[in-house]
């Protein structure tokens, strides 16, 4: 019995040793940025997109297709947290479009 417990202690030990090599290689390896460029995806009335704004920074436009509105929101490095840019209208958009099309 004693005999299988020890077994079992050193392959846990090995096994978390192993982990902790991983861990601190891949922490050692530097910060990789990871860019989200371009990507789309829909659920329900809502179109989320992202786009670059500069090279550092990356946007997400959310669409509402229920309430006809647009909202941009931006990363903020020091909150750590996204924060709204801006948003528009897309009611007003729509409706002056189609006031240019009549004419």
């Amino acid at each position: 019995m004693q005999d299988k417990n020890n077994f079992t202690i050193g392959v846990l030990s090995i096994t978390a040793t192993v982990l902790l090599v991983g861990v601190i290689l891949t922490t050692l390896g530097g910060q990789n940025t990871v860019q989200a460029i371009g990507q789309t995806d829909r659920g329900g009335d809502y179109i989320v997109v992202t786009g670059q704004f500069t090279n550092s920074n990356e946007l997400i436009y959310i669409t509402d297709a229920a309430a006809k509105r647009l909202y941009v929101y931006g990363y903020d490095w020091n909150r750590r947290s996204l924060v709204l840019w801006d948003w528009h209208d897309l009611k007003r958009t729509f409706e002056h479009a189609r006031g240019r099309g009549r004419r």
